[in-house]
């Protein structure tokens, strides 16, 4: 049967009003699996990093940070998945401009106290890696330390952007090969992926990548890990 054109024009009309139902349907779906994911995760560590006392983790500055940071010059850095501030407390001290986010409410709260204890200036936004705006040109460094491996669509793109010429990336995460060893086969990230992220992404110089045995900042025990260093070209 072949439509007439005002039949066809009326037809088209409901597919595309059905379309954009549908789509919203699943936009709004989306939405709500990311709002309850973020939630599990505001949860998760404001319960280790705040109310856990028994929660292992390192209390002091990452060493690769340390390590980096004190090479350079202050400026204005960044930390990613900053939870209670240790990172971004040592740089503040060193004399850096800082900002940091997170999605634990209670941890950002418990650095801004520290930071007011000690007349330290320290932005924090309660925000995920996927929403926070991470700017054009605006750091000198930016710190991604157990934070994950980077899957997150776009991102290294958006660090590049993000960093000044000639800033520093400094990552540090678990090797897929310590996941292994936990039980966790889907955990930490697999060999060499990161640097290719990186590599493939060019507008970077690789300064330092090492995947070896380490004391683990969560936990503190000996762990494979993946470290890194990168420069913006």
């Amino acid at each position: 049967m072949q439509l007439k054109p005002d039949n066809m024009k009326n037809y088209l009309q409901k597919l595309i009003v059905l379309f954009l139902f549908a789509s919203a349907s699943a936009f709004a779906q989306i939405d709500e699996e990311t709002k309850a994911r973020n939630e599990r995760i505001r949860q998760r560590w404001n319960r280790s990093l705040v109310d856990n006392q028994n929660y292992i983790f390192n209390k002091d500055a990452n060493n690769l940070l340390a390590q980096t940071a004190s090479s350079i010059n202050p400026g204005s850095a960044l930390c990613v998945a900053m939870g209670q501030g240790r990172n971004a407390l040592y740089l503040a001290k060193k004399g850096w401009v800082v900002s940091g986010f997170d999605l634990a409410d209670e941890a950002l709260a418990y650095a801004q106290k520290e930071a007011k204890q000690n007349n330290l200036s320290l932005h924090t936004e309660i925000a995920s890696f996927d929403t926070y705006s991470y700017g054009s040109s605006k750091w000198d460094l930016i710190t991604w330390l157990y934070g994950g491996c980077l899957q997150i669509e776009g991102i290294v793109p958006k660090l590049r952007e993000a960093l000044v010429p000639g800033g520093l990336f400094v990552f540090e995460f678990f090797h897929r090969d310590a996941g292994v060893e936990m039980g966790r086969s889907d955990f930490g990230c697999e060999e060499n992926s990161i640097k290719q992220m990186f590599e493939e992404a060019g507008g970077f110089q690789v300064l330092l990548y090492e995947e070896k045995e380490g004391i683990a900042d969560y936990g503190m025990k000996p762990n494979k890990l993946i470290y890194m260093v990168v420069s913006k070209l």
